[in-house]
């Protein structure tokens, strides 16, 4: 196998094995002794990588976030009504489940973790933008100004935030509920005065 191949392969196990650990463990229950066991590689090859632990669970963090902003990206020639946007990530949520318990943990350890509090609200703020876009060019192409869909992006972050949230710490959290009445707050917020039809129709 070539050295370059074998260093990616690495790299990414070292990944893989973290995010599993913070699902289970959480963020300060997982050690560098646990992560070297669970990845099959060495401290030589963990310090190689990253320079300590955190790194690692900031660049977990990263990776976790890629799925949702490469989603929204592939709206942007296609812009989405909010609610459609909504229900798309809670499908991703579905698919991946384990996506949930992972950021409820982020978000539990960066409460004592600034570096990763940092990188946490970073990435947020970049799918909340990227949101923001796909909503502006939705609104520009339905006829809305932007102060229809202003503010709409921080708020699908959130319902998505709660969704994952209330999945993992909440018995008998009733999902489809809980999708019902996010996509109907979301069609309220961008339907015209005095008209209960969205600008696309639906």
């Amino acid at each position: 196998m070539p050295e370059q191949s074998r260093s990616v392969r690495s790299h990414q196990a070292i990944i893989d094995a973290t995010a599993d650990l913070i699902r289970t463990r959480g963020v300060a229950g997982t050690s560098i002794a646990d992560i070297i066991t669970a990845s099959g590689t060495s401290a030589g090859s963990i310090y190689h990588h990253f320079p300590n632990k955190q790194a690692i669970v900031v660049e977990v963090a990263h990776q976790t976030m890629r799925w949702p902003l490469t989603a929204i990206e592939a709206y942007l020639n296609r812009p989405a009504p909010p609610a459609d946007l909504f229900g798309y990530a809670l499908d991703a949520l579905r698919v991946a489940p384990e996506l949930s318990d992972l950021l409820v943990q982020l978000g539990s350890g960066s409460l004592s973790d600034d570096e990763l509090g940092r990188q946490l609200r970073a990435e947020f703020s970049q799918l909340r933008d990227a949101l923001d876009e796909t909503l502006a060019v939705w609104a520009t192409r339905n006829g809305l100004t932007d102060d229809r869909v202003a503010g709409l992006g921080q708020m699908l972050v959130g319902l998505v935030l709660g969704y994952a949230a209330q999945r993992v710490l909440i018995d008998q959290f009733d999902e489809e509920a809980y999708v019902s009445h996010g996509k109907a707050m979301l069609d309220a917020a961008v339907c015209r005065p005095g008209n209960d039809q969205l600008p696309d129709g639906r």
